[in-house]
């Protein structure tokens, strides 16, 4: 069954799990090819694809790295199964590009809790934020997931809360550097305009309704019954669990603002919910309620593509 295969973290089923990402990505390529065959179109395809498998192994390596789950498959397996279910995060080059940055800005973030290097780590985690920020400006948002983790886990100094200020605004430096040397200040400023999107009826469509209701649910019903396990095991758990809600509500904000709503902007929503609801499943003693929701997932991840 899918829950026993993914339940161990191997080599093979990593692959496996790249090949599944490949297959829902080849069907939405095809989906929204043109309609005369180009085949430009679909090198590029397979170019941006290498960077879904480096989103896969980063995202690997830092939940490993920093215990986000036990030793199994199950948070990159959903991941893999809401790229399905929401194609258009597959195809919105900016999100993913800022989300790739992003990656690494968590990876330091969740290593302060080790006390080493914390004024490099968080140096580095805001010097990502400002490179995404460059990319998709509601990025910025997440250098108060920084400023959160400097209180979480107590490393509650003023220079602390200066550091991440100067990575964030060195990339924005040299951007507005480039900018202005070039006379191209209006790519500068829009950096700035956090234009809102507060239509959402686009989330009406049944292709959007479903799997939202469902990502929603279960990532809720998780928090509802994981946290209070959570609160009565160790301090660095319960702490990286305090980052990774905070990491849920930031990126709910950047989804809610987003100025085009077109499932795209779910892409922020994938590494947060994928870690919550993978720490549910593991502490269901029921194999065949892990199986239950991980087919669920998967019958709606191929259902979406006939609504």
């Amino acid at each position: 069954m899918i829950a026993n295969f993914f339940s161990k973290s191997k080599p093979v089923h990593v692959f496996n799990l790249v090949i599944l990402l490949f297959l829902y990505y080849v069907v939405a390529s095809v989906i929204s090819a043109p309609e005369e065959f180009v085949w430009l179109y679909f090198i590029k395809k397979i170019a941006f694809f290498l960077c879904f498998i480096i989103f896969l192994v980063v995202t690997n390596f830092i939940i490993k790295r920093n215990n986000l789950t036990l030793d199994n498959l199950y948070g990159l397996l959903i991941i893999v199964l809401l790229f399905g279910t929401f194609k258009e995060t597959m195809f919105n080059n900016k999100i993913l590009f800022s989300n790739l940055l992003l990656l690494f800005s968590y990876r330091k973030i969740y290593s302060i809790k080790s006390g080493l290097n914390i004024s490099k780590k968080l140096f580095d985690a805001a010097f990502w934020v400002g490179i995404a920020t460059i990319i998709y400006p509601h990025s910025i948002l997440y250098v108060f997931l920084i400023f959160i983790a400097i209180v979480i886990y107590q490393k509650i100094y003023y220079k602390n809360f200066i550091i991440p200020f100067i990575g964030l605004i060195i990339p924005l430096f040299l951007f507005f550097t480039y900018n202005f040397y070039y006379d191209k200040m209006d790519a500068f400023y829009s950096i700035f305009k956090l234009n809102l999107g507060l239509d959402f009826t686009v989330y009406n469509q049944m292709q959007f309704l479903i799997p939202i209701t469902l990502l929603i649910t279960i990532t809720m019903w998780s928090l509802v019954v994981v946290s209070p396990k959570i609160v009565l095991v160790s301090n660095n758990l319960r702490m990286s669990w305090n980052i990774l809600i905070n990491q849920l509500v930031v990126a709910s904000v950047v989804v809610f603002i987003a100025p085009l709503k077109d499932g795209s902007e779910l892409f922020f929503l994938l590494f947060p919910c994928a870690i919550i609801t993978a720490n549910f499943l593991q502490k269901s003693q029921s194999s065949n309620f892990k199986n239950l929701i991980l087919y669920l997932f998967f019958v709606i991840s191929i259902s979406v593509y006939f609504l």
